[in-house]
C-alpha cells in the first residue's frame, strides 16, 4: 500500500514540476517576444527605416540582414548608444562613413531600448537562418 501511495505522489510531483516548467519558460519566450516587438516598434519609429533594410540592400547606410553575425553585440550595442562618438575612435565605424559618407544619427536610445533593439536585429538574423 505503501508503495502505491508512494508512485501516485511522485507521479503528481512529476506532473506539478512539468507544469512549472512549462509555465516559467513560455514566460521567458513571452518577455523575449516582447523585446523583440518593442525593437521593431523602435527600429521603425526611431527612423532606422529612412537609412537601413533588413534584406532589402543597402540605402544611405548598410543593410542589416546578418549584422549580428558580421558584428560581436557589444561592438552593436554600443555603436547604437553612442554612433556619434564611435566615428571618432572605432575602426569599423571610421570605415562605414568612409563608405557610406553619413554619419549615423545618435537616435538617444536608452540601455534597455538597445537591447530590444538588439533582440529585434538577432530575431530578424534568426529567421534568414530557417530558411
Amino acid at each position: 500500500m505503501k508503495s502505491i501511495l508512494f508512485l501516485i505522489s511522485n507521479k503528481y510531483l512529476a506532473i506539478v514540476l512539468v507544469l512549472f516548467f512549462i509555465g516559467f519558460s513560455n514566460s521567458v519566450l513571452s518577455e523575449e517576444g516582447d523585446e523583440v516587438d518593442k525593437g521593431k516598434d523602435l527600429f521603425q519609429s526611431k527612423g532606422c527605416v529612412a537609412c537601413h533594410t533588413i534584406g532589402g540592400g543597402k540605402l544611405s547606410g548598410p543593410d542589416l540582414q546578418g549584422v549580428t553575425e558580421r558584428r560581436e553585440e557589444e561592438w552593436l550595442k554600443k555603436w547604437m548608444k553612442s554612433p556619434d562618438t564611435m566615428v571618432f575612435t572605432d575602426p569599423i565605424a571610421k570605415e562605414m562613413l568612409a563608405e557610406y559618407m553619413v554619419p549615423m544619427p545618435n537616435q538617444g536610445l536608452t540601455d534597455q531600448e538597445v537591447i530590444e533593439v538588439y533582440s529585434y536585429l538577432k530575431f530578424e538574423d534568426s529567421k534568414k537562418k530557417e530558411k
